[in-house]
């Protein structure tokens, strides 16, 4: 048996084409795996990094608090914004530069939503149709149900 394996040993005949194509073989498809999980995770990095649909959502919660026993709401006249009254207190909700803001009795503004390019509101009947465009080139479009204050 020793001498068996002091033949295996002396007989070293080196790295064979075949060998080398089987390694080549292995690597590539490692390559692909590896090409092929950076790109689902580049997609995904951009998906859960882009907070548009969040920033929409709290947005669309936000203004739906006002939009209930309402007195009036004006739509101005280029259709870039609200005013609602309610009481005593008048809020206006239009866009400034490129975001959207809250205006309560002319006192200062809130910043509500930012990034926007444009804004388009409309009132018909009891709802309220608010659609934007983002910088980024996300459009959204949410139509709000205003419930008035009857006496």
């Amino acid at each position: 048996m020793c001498a068996n394996y002091k033949m295996k040993i002396r007989d070293q005949s080196g790295y064979t084409l075949l060998e080398g194509i089987l390694h080549l073989a292995v690597f590539m498809l490692f390559a692909q795996v590896l090409v092929g999980t950076m790109w689902w995770l580049t997609k995904t990095e951009a998906n859960v990094t882009d907070t548009t649909e969040t920033e929409w959502a709290l947005f669309i919660q936000y203004v739906d608090s006002f939009l209930t026993e309402v007195d009036s709401i004006e739509v101005y006249e280029n259709s870039r914004g609200i005013t609602i009254r309610k009481g005593q207190t008048n809020y206006k909700v239009e866009l400034y530069k490129n975001l959207i803001r809250k205006i309560k009795n002319l006192d200062g503004h809130e910043q509500m939503l930012l990034n926007i390019e444009s804004l388009f509101v409309e009132m018909e009947g009891n709802s309220l149709l608010m659609k934007m465009n983002f910088l980024n080139g996300v459009e959204k479009v949410h139509v709000f149900y205003v419930t008035f204050r009857t006496e």
